[in-house]
């Protein structure tokens, strides 16, 4: 693997592409395994490797028996000698997880955040961020501050954010979170096999200190829809799946330090008792995958980043969704990519008690086929098989019945149970690539992106999208009238974004007071979104309006911008207003064509896209590239203020 993987994947993609495209803790409350079993009585949890002999002899076993079956030799999967003596020599003790330490109060959410964030209070590594009156954006490769103080704006500093001048090409630099006066920027480093953790000190005048970098071993993370990095107070929060083909000592959870021009060797942060496993992978190590899926807990304010981890094995399907409360890994069982659709739903508390599982079948698209509900239960909107959120598998899905997962609290335990067919309400299929989904309200949304055909009534046109009732009732089915490749939050309401046969870059807002309805629909005459990523669309509400009025921005891209949205292409950032329920034109902001060489040295493509609308207190923004402009509300209309151009005009490192 090596710094081009992501470019050959994304070549791989194009074909497909081109079919899609043509048309146009500080944290957490109390610890959750504590909350349940106050709740339900609950206390099952998961075992962990007593240490480093059981684990030997479990990988020995499970080595043993992969040799007999390529040799056609039967062989008997009851637990051999040397995994009962392994057994034998574990204390007791060793498997129970320590009892955590009572978290600090939760950390609010921030009523002037500019991400559109899955669960407010649970930031999302982004490529641009706020703090005060500063704007920190990051792009490919480099780290801007932007002063917008006494209503103007003003560039402050711009750094390189890999360290020195230290091999920057084999890195993709893509998120970037803020917590105070400490910025953190995550890539993933091919030339280190790991990701890459650069922080800086920000002044409050705006200026950027590096102050040191660290590498998390990892495999390649990035996901063309979910995001890598959560914060919830100093904590970050990373999933990263560790291949472990090559063996496990290679994949334990290890950091490195980068010093002096040199990275120092990976030194593991977690041994074999950080590795739980589900009861049945105990009895058949067939149901125990290649990959060990990571939750790495580091904190950000500790002055040598310390971290910990939690593991489990499973396949390289997963997907995974992080709450105020835990982080769910939803991964295939055993060793193949798809096979069949056996899979176990881990929940891992950031409280820091045992992980619990249970077993459950097919896959969600992506994380926002999840939604933990407040008193601990979740919901989960499943397919009959895929992928998970893993690099383009969302957008290729395009067949599989669907299915709505209800799962109380007390259903998780050591992952001996399994879901039953009760849990689950059979949905009305959808085909389509790019299939889309969202929790909004007492709702649950979900489309086929590209065909509107229903799966069960072949060779008939059926609706698009299904507005399903959460807690029980009839299914809604709505057809937009167009294609649907983004479903998002409006207030109460939801919005549906797509493409229509016209070339219309089409908004249709859905009602969700009593039975869902189209309410309102404009569409803008031969354009396309500028970017599929969530963080791309933001609404404002005005205050006091429950959401019914607002103002709605989004990247767009016209007919002769060429480009595509995988990469982010945007050239203007649309606005609608909302008043009343009804979308009208506000106006956009536009990029100035042409923009100078940036003499760019690493992560030279906007994988997660380079536009973004921005929005606090009255203050209206564009971000597109190396461009900031500032709208104004006049007569109606949202209409160019002012804009700064903060394209490096050279290269290295500044301040």
């Amino acid at each position: 693997m090596d710094g081009f993987t992501r470019i050959w994947a994304f070549g791989q993609w194009i074909v497909v592409g081109a079919l899609i495209a043509s048309p146009l803790w500080a944290g957490a409350v109390a610890p959750v395994a504590q909350q349940i079993a106050t709740v339900t009585g609950a206390s099952d949890s998961m075992r962990a490797f007593s240490g480093e002999a059981e684990l030997k002899a479990f990988l020995a076993k499970r080595a043993k028996r992969a040799v007999a079956e390529s040799l056609n030799v039967s062989y008997d999967m009851a637990p051999g000698a040397d995994a009962a003596a392994a057994d034998a020599e574990a204390p007791a003790a060793a498997v129970a997880a320590p009892a955590p330490a009572e978290p600090p109060p939760a950390a609010k959410a921030d009523g002037d955040a500019i991400t559109n964030v899955q669960t407010a209070g649970v930031d999302e590594g982004g490529i641009v961020k706020k703090q005060g009156d500063l704007l920190i954006v990051l792009r490919r490769g480099r780290l801007f501050t932007i002063d917008t103080s006494g209503g103007g704006m003003r560039p402050i500093a711009a750094t390189d954010v890999f360290p020195g001048r230290n091999e920057p090409d084999g890195t993709w630099y893509d998120e970037m979170l803020v917590n105070g006066d400490t910025v953190v920027v995550l890539g993933y480093s091919y030339a280190r096999s790991g990701t890459e953790v650069n922080r800086f000190d920000l002044a409050a005048d705006g200026k950027l200190t590096w102050r040191d970098t660290h590498y998390l071993r990892s495999g390649d993370y990035y996901s063309s829809r979910n995001y890598a990095s959560r914060l919830i107070g100093d904590r970050l929060i990373f999933y990263a799946p560790l291949p472990a083909y090559e063996g496990i000592d290679d994949a334990m959870p290890a950091l490195a330090t980068w010093q002096k021009g040199k990275v120092g060797a990976f030194k593991p942060f977690a041994g074999a008792a950080d590795i739980y496993m589900p009861q049945p992978a105990w009895t058949d190590d067939r149901l125990a995958g290649d990959v060990l899926h990571s939750v790495m807990i580091c904190d950000l304010g500790d002055a040598d980043m310390d971290c910990d981890a939690t593991n489990v094995l499973g396949s390289w399907s997963r997907s995974f969704y992080v709450s105020h409360k835990a982080v769910y890994v939803w991964a295939g069982l055993g060793m193949s990519y798809d096979g069949d659709n056996r899979a176990m739903l881990y929940r891992i508390p950031l409280g820091g008690a045992a992980p619990q599982a249970v077993e459950v079948a097919g896959m969600p698209l992506d994380q926002f086929s999840f939604r933990e509900e407040g008193d601990g239960s979740l919901n989960v909107l499943t397919m009959a098989e895929g992928g998970g959120d893993a690099m383009w598998a969302p957008e290729k899905n395009d067949e599989g019945d669907m299915a709505l997962l209800h799962l109380a609290a007390n259903r998780f335990g050591d992952g001996g149970a399994k879901v039953k067919p009760a849990d689950f309400r059979v949905l009305p299929g959808v085909e389509g690539w790019e299939r889309q989904n969202r929790f909004v309200g007492d709702w649950l949304l979900y489309a086929g992106g590209r065909v509107r055909r229903d799966l069960r009534k072949e060779g008939s046109e059926q609706a698009a999208l299904y507005a399903v009732p959460v807690k029980g009732g009839k299914v809604v089915p709505l057809d937009p009238g167009h294609q649907v490749g983004r479903i998002d939050i409006m207030g109460r309401d939801a919005i549906i974004v797509g493409s229509g046969d016209d070339g219309a870059l089409t908004f249709t807002t859905v009602a969700l007071d009593g039975t869902p309805r189209l309410a309102s629909r404009y569409a803008f005459p031969a354009a396309a979104e500028g970017e599929n990523r969530s963080h791309a669309y933001f609404y404002r509400p005005d205050p006091g309006s429950d959401g019914d009025d607002g103002l709605l921005g989004l990247p767009v891209m016209r007919g002769s911008d060429g480009g595509t949205k995988f990469l982010g292409s945007a050239a203007s950032i649309l606005y609608l207003r909302r008043a009343a329920r009804d979308l009208s034109l506000a106006g956009t902001l536009d990029a100035r064509p042409g923009q100078g060489d940036d003499h760019c040295l690493a992560s030279c493509v906007d994988w997660y896209g380079n536009a973004r609308p921005v929005f606090f207190g009255n203050r209206i923004f564009a971000l597109m590239g190396y461009e900031l402009v500032e709208g104004r509300w006049q007569d109606g209309r949202v209409r160019e203020k002012t804009r700064i151009d903060f394209t490096p005009r050279g290269g290295g490192r500044s301040g």
